[in-house]
């Protein structure tokens, strides 16, 4: 008997001693719960015509629930035109594929866009031709877009340990077995001044805190709850 209860002791430390260990494990790390990541962005104007293009990679479908679902890659572009009466069609060489795409009209931003699944483009300049859709003998016009992102912007891993060391906001989103009870958004932007990054944290309530930092630094510039 006593051999056994001595067993038994010994098997309820082990247990204690694995579930205190568990218990100290180090957090999740934060890049486990972006939801978005817009990494690149070009821009460049012929004329009547701009193309502004972006490449991300994010949730499908997107839900703004505070979960990370299922993700996706995305290269979407944006084209804005004197003329809105016209169906318009882009064609674009990337990673030596060749596109050509029919772009839809977004009447609410009255720009004309595309979207599509691919490998994240790595060329510095993307040069678009864009044609009226309807009209084969209507003459097309090149528009160069060039890359936006500069050459020293940190990547997420490193921009999320320099702006949750400067705000409470990310540890009190976190939960007692280290994980994280929300989701995370990262955009790049470009600014006069150079680039920028937008990041959003999603609770699981759906509030929503904004935080704008400088790229290449990590130094939040602004912060928002809403």
């Amino acid at each position: 008997m006593k051999k056994k209860i001595a067993a038994a002791c010994a098997a309820l430390g082990l247990a204690a001693a694995l579930f205190a260990f568990a218990g100290c494990s180090s957090p999740a790390p934060l890049t486990d719960y972006i939801s978005e990541y817009r990494s690149n962005l070009w821009s460049g104007t012929q004329g009547d015509y701009s193309v502004f293009a972006t490449y991300s990679t994010r949730e499908y479908p997107y839900l703004s629930d505070g979960n990370v679902g299922d993700m996706t890659t995305l290269f979407e572009v944006t084209l804005a035109a004197a003329d809105n009466t016209k169906t318009y069609e882009v064609s674009f060489t990337c990673g030596g594929t060749d596109y050509t795409a029919q772009l839809s009209y977004d009447s609410v931003r009255m720009v004309h866009r595309w979207s599509q699944s691919m490998e994240e483009p790595t060329e510095g300049e993307i040069v678009f031709t864009v044609r009226d859709a309807d009209d084969a003998e209507s003459e097309s016009v090149t528009v160069t877009a060039t890359t936006l992102r500069g050459e020293n912007v940190l990547s997420p891993a490193d921009l999320l340990d320099s702006v949750s060391a400067r705000t409470e906001r990310f540890d009190a989103l976190r939960t007692d077995s280290g994980g994280f009870a929300g989701e995370i958004y990262i955009r790049l932007l470009a600014s006069e001044e150079g680039c920028l990054y937008y990041i959003g944290i999603i609770d699981r309530s759906g509030n929503t805190y904004a935080i704008l930092a400088d790229a290449e630094t990590g130094e939040i510039l602004a912060a928002h709850e809403g």
